[in-house]
């Protein structure tokens, strides 16, 4: 039996870099066979690469870690999860005629009103485009069409959403790539990623929130009809519930205030026991009711940024459910905290879907999600590309022989 086909994810944090290799099988099932993790030491900030080589050393010791799990030496590809707080985000519509004879809409047309959508965009011809997402199309007295390839109309138009970010901070992030020896690694916008990694496919369709919590920024993607509406950076994360911790109550500085949260933290002070915290290193006592009532104003703080950005979208029905996700999540009621903010029954802590449970210090850890959407995002890229698909599938089906 031939080798399958391995993939890397990759996730450059603020406080953390994470790396994952992944197979799929013939049945579509996901296989995590290698993970590794780094403190990226300053190397990254904000989603920025502010330390070169720091940051090179960081991916390259998770790198490592994870190919060495995994018993791999080379991988058909690498995928690196991305965003900061210049990445930009903007929704378009634009509309062609369909010139042939018998007005069959064909991949050029569909390709050269996405085209037209983004040449017509300002900021596209200042900044580079990452992704350029179909959303819906409508067809000349037909709305809200998925896929128009062969279907008849008079003219076609397309709602299509740009994502977008400087030139120097793409580059920068493949220079970081290159250097830890993944030189044709490609690029995939983080709320893409997560969802990829988190989202059931009718949850996507029924309109979901997806909030994932990092160290330094909040990451929401909004999704509508089966794809990305809406997105946006928060510059509040779990840092900064460590850092309120620490200057109310001075808990013995940030790593001790880290540990207290970790452990203790709550954002609904009702519900947690009259508990007394021992500071070791102070010689006093905390009430675990006081930790929460400090954690909970940063929280509410959080939704009340992240229900601006769902009001922009004019949505008002997700059926598809609030999916909490990021290592920043991990706290006591926080679902309950926002189904009271948002007034959403459904409210959850999300885990990845699709993979097998080899390695669950991975797959349950919520530090590794985007890298792990990151990889199954390429996958499926490739898996639905036209020029590879075929190769792709061939050299799956081929390892199971």
């Amino acid at each position: 039996m031939a080798k399958q086909p391995t993939f890397i994810g990759i996730d450059l944090g603020t406080s953390k870099v994470a790396a994952v290799v992944v197979t799929m099988d013939a049945n579509g099932l996901f296989h995590v066979i290698g993970g590794g993790m780094a403190n990226s030491e300053g190397g990254i900030k904000q989603g920025y690469i502010n330390d070169m080589d720091k940051a090179v050393a960081a991916l390259k010791a998770a790198k490592e870690e994870a190919m060495t799990q995994a018993d791999v030496k080379k991988v058909e590809g690498v995928c690196v999860s991305v965003d900061s707080i210049h990445f930009k985000g903007e929704n378009l519509r634009d509309s062609v005629t369909i010139n042939s004879k018998d007005q069959i809409i064909t991949d050029e047309d569909i390709e050269r009103v996405l085209d037209q959508a983004k040449n017509n965009c300002k900021m596209a011809q200042q900044e580079s485009v990452l992704h350029r997402i179909p959303q819906i199309y409508h067809i000349q007295g037909q709305r809200e069409v998925r896929n128009p390839l062969n279907m008849v109309g008079a003219s076609l138009e397309a709602e299509v959403r740009l994502i977008l970010a400087p030139s120097s901070v793409l580059n920068n992030i493949r220079r970081v790539a290159q250097l830890a020896g993944f030189p044709k690694a490609e690029l995939v916008y983080s709320p893409l990623a997560t969802a990829e990694a988190i989202l059931p496919r009718q949850d996507k369709d029924n309109s979901a929130v997806v909030i994932d919590i990092g160290e330094d920024l909040t990451h929401v993607g909004i999704f509508h009809l089966g794809t990305l509406f809406h997105s946006a950076f928060i510059a509040v994360g779990g840092r900064h519930f460590t850092r309120d911790l620490e200057i109310t109550k001075h808990l013995g500085g940030m790593v001790a205030a880290e540990r207290i949260k970790l452990r203790y933290g709550s954002v609904i002070p009702q519900q947690v026991a009259d508990e007394q915290i021992e500071l070791e290193d102070e010689g006093r006592f905390i009430s675990r009711s006081e930790v929460a009532e400090v954690l909970q104003a940063r929280a509410v703080e959080l939704f009340n940024f992240v229900q601006v950005e769902i009001n922009r979208t004019g949505l008002s029905d997700f059926h598809g459910g609030i999916h909490l996700v990021g290592g920043g999540s991990i706290l006591f009621h926080l679902p309950t905290l926002a189904q009271t903010i948002f007034g959403r029954p459904r409210v959850v802590i999300s885990r990845p879907l699709d993979f097998d449970l080899t390695l669950p210090a991975v797959i349950n850890n919520p530090h590794f999600v985007n890298a792990l959407g990151a990889a199954k995002y390429m996958i499926r890229e490739r898996q639905e590309s036209g020029h590879s698909s075929s190769s792709f599938l061939g050299n799956i089906l081929e390892a199971f022989k």
